[in-house]
């Protein structure tokens, strides 16, 4: 989702016309709020409290960063279908790679208990998230892995 705004109003503040959504209240609000400081009155961002999956509509380019995360490979599969056929030109996603260094960190995080959402995370093989864009007409233009000490993810631009 959209989160707090951290992509969307930079975007809308390039000028792009922006539909950003999330299903999270509370996110939705703060991304409005910041989004009022940040541009002032203006209608663009739109923000919606909204579940991606009953989202609807074409857009040029669909961003789905950090969402794959919470799917197993067969509902991050149907998502990616979902995403393929709201975005006309262009799709960004990303997700967390399933490698053998991230699955064991995974690992021993489980027996970790708390509230961390990190351990909980579904990781994907690149060459699943590839296949399922290719068999939907996408072909990766770009990728990026984006590492930190805590966070981790693979970012993949599509277009057809």
């Amino acid at each position: 989702g959209c989160g707090v705004g951290s992509l969307s109003i930079p975007l809308a503040a390039a000028g792009a016309k922006v539909y950003a959504s999330d299903i999270s209240e509370k996110m939705v609000g703060e991304a409005q709020t910041r989004a009022e400081t940040a541009l002032g009155q203006a209608d663009n961002p739109t923000f919606a409290v909204q579940d991606l999956e009953a989202l609807s509509g074409n857009y040029h380019t669909v961003i789905c960063l950090d969402v794959l995360i919470h799917y197993p490979q067969e509902k991050a599969i149907a998502m990616i279908d979902h995403l393929s056929n709201l975005a006309d030109s262009r799709l960004i996603l990303s997700f967390a790679p399933k490698t053998l260094a991230y699955s064991l960190l995974k690992k021993i995080g489980d027996f970790f208990p708390g509230p961390s959402k990190a351990t909980r995370a579904y990781l994907h093989r690149e060459a699943n998230i590839v296949k399922g864009l290719e068999a939907r007409g996408w072909k990766v233009q770009r990728n990026a892995m984006t590492k930190t000490s805590f966070y981790f993810s693979r970012l993949l631009e599509a277009t057809r």
